[in-house]
């Protein structure tokens, strides 16, 4: 419990705290070059936004401190301001693969300190039984299982990591396990040694995002990722191994920005230089605006809308050699990847509508006696539709799909789900259209629905962008009934989360700078407090339902 105390309290640090003045070591220096992930929080950008008095002074704030015991609330607040951290600063946390560690990953948090000697004492405080060693340049503690400590005069460097689990017949040998004090002292020592030449620093694309200093960044080096998977041959294909140079160095990075009632986020997704030049047709074509104009728009809770480039996909499967691949599957059925492209236009979008969570109550017979329990009972409209290109080539794969159980009738196709429900498709020359309600395929296809527009604040951010998602929030709670849990906890969650967030859209696409560019918006329902308030707030009130809960 300690260990996670700490945790929370630099994590409340990084959102509410704000001091120093002086310049701070660059400890992005400290990051290898193989990391998975990164999180920086720019405490100074913070502190700018939400002086410390401007906080004490918000009515949000004053609420969330009557609901925080007067004994945590001086421990966290006041405590942390006086562990000598610097908070002038940015901090960063990440990930690097490591199978001998549980997860497969260790991870380690970057601090810089302004005084290291309150630094100590504020360990004697928090942890009083934690020994301190003192090492070459610096010193170190254990503060609990899986958390260590080390620190100079001007960073501090905490380590999490758990030993892999072991086989019972290993148990024995669990002392020269790579998580006790020892190994991990040992990986305290590697991440203060990080040789000049093998710092993330060197990477551009490191380098380029963090000169923005956003207020909360986020680094992921996906193709780690893929190499992990890969090498636990989740990614083989037709029982061929796929090389991982195949997708080395790609990356997203997203930097998100605090704002009052809402929070923005710029998010680029580059993929390996090596296929960069073969697939830039994805990013110039705005999805198809006749396919947005005839979506069903009422009770619209959610819309996905996108143009892929049926020419760079081609491109980008021979790059990585999957097109020859692709081919051979395709023959079996009469079919190649060119004539499987080119009945499409790239264009797609799916939708959904009516979405609603309610409570009935229903009568069942349990030993020979009648009873009456709540049941929940959920409802939504479903919309799938793709813009057709060659119309004779979709016919073709359209009766591949005859072959597996469609249904044809007179204006379509139905295909049987249950007793009671099915989905119908429907085609004309220009487009096909997958739906749980044959209102809305008929209604597309018709035109029918352009009569009505999008809401003005989600028109802005489908219209004109090669990808666009976006949920409305509001509209996807207001059928919600908070009575349909049994519970008095989960009904409360769900009354509290409808007052949190009006809508999320994420929209972009376009390729720029060697990455395709996109934009996250998150809006909260209140739109006078900053959105790390609102954060804080909610989470709060989630603990006081669950601790309310657990008492009664």
């Amino acid at each position: 419990m300690q260990h996670r105390k700490l945790w929370y309290i630099l994590v409340v640090a990084a959102m509410l705290l704000g001091g120093g003045c002086r310049k701070a070591p660059d400890n992005a220096r400290y990051i290898p070059a193989d990391v998975t992930a990164v999180v920086g929080v720019n405490l100074r950008s913070l502190s700018k936004k939400i002086a410390w008095n401007l906080i004490t002074g918000s009515k949000l704030y004053k609420e969330i401190r009557k609901r925080m015991p007067a004994k945590n609330a001086g421990d966290v607040m006041g405590g942390i301001e006086n562990a000598g951290l610097d908070v002038s600063n940015t901090f960063y946390v990440y990930s690097r693969r490591d199978d001998r560690f549980d997860g497969g990953n260790i991870k380690v948090g970057l601090i810089p300190l302004e005084d290291a000697v309150k630094w100590e004492a504020y360990i004697h405080q928090a942890f009083p039984d934690a020994k301190i060693i003192a090492g070459t340049g610096r010193k170190e503690a254990s503060l609990g299982t899986g958390m260590y400590a080390g620190w100079n005069n001007e960073l501090l460097i905490i380590i999490n990591a758990q030993p892999a689990a072991v086989d019972d017949e290993d148990a024995d040998r669990m002392d020269d396990a790579p998580g006790n004090t020892l190994d991990i002292a040992k990986e305290m020592e590697t991440a203060f040694m990080v040789p000049a030449g093998n710092t993330i620093m060197n990477n551009k694309r490191f380098s380029s995002f963090g000169a923005h200093r956003y207020d909360l960044s986020f680094w992921l080096d996906y193709g780690n990722v893929l190499t992990a998977y890969n090498d636990a041959g989740a990614l083989d294909v037709g029982g061929v191994s796929l090389s991982s140079s195949i997708w080395k160095d790609a990356i997203v990075t997203a930097g998100f920005e605090f704002k009052k009632g809402r929070i923005t986020s710029s998010i680029d997704y580059y993929l390996p230089e090596h296929i960069e030049e073969a697939t830039r047709d994805f990013g110039e074509v705005e999805a198809d605006r006749d396919m947005l104009d005839r979506l069903p728009k009422d009770n619209l809770d959610m819309l996905l809308s996108m143009h892929i480039s049926p020419a760079g996909v081609k491109a980008l499967l021979e790059k990585i050699g999957l097109f020859g691949i692709a081919n051979v599957g395709l023959t079996t059925q009469g079919l190649d990847v060119d004539y499987v492209l080119n009945a499409f236009t790239g264009d797609m979008a799916i939708v959904m509508n009516d979405f609603s969570l309610t409570a009935e109550m229903q009568t069942d017979e349990f030993m020979g006696e009648q009873v009456v329990h709540k049941q929940q009972r959920a409802g939504m409209s479903m919309t799938y539709v793709v813009k057709i290109n060659q119309e004779e080539n979709f016919k073709k794969l359209v009766q591949f799909a005859e072959q597996d159980g469609m249904i044809k009738t007179a204006n379509g196709y139905i295909f049987p789900l249950t007793s009671k429900d099915s989905v119908f498709m429907m085609i004309d020359g220009k487009y096909a259209i997958v739906s749980s309600q044959r209102k809305y395929a008929q209604g597309f296809l018709g035109g029918h629905f352009k009569k009505t527009p999008m809401k003005p604040a989600i028109a802005k951010r489908v219209y004109g962008y090669p990808f666009a998602l976006t949920f409305d929030i509001n509209q996807l709670f207001h059928d919600v009934d908070p009575a349909i849990s049994n519970s008095p906890r989960d009904s409360a969650i769900i009354a509290e989360s409808k007052k949190l967030l009006n809508s999320v859209t994420l929209r972009g696409g376009k390729y720029v700078d060697n990455a395709y560019k996109f934009d996250l918006d998150i809006n909260f329902m209140n739109k006078d407090e900053n959105s790390i308030l609102e954060l804080i707030d909610f989470g709060m009130r989630m603990n006081e339902i669950s601790t309310r809960d657990e008492e009664e």
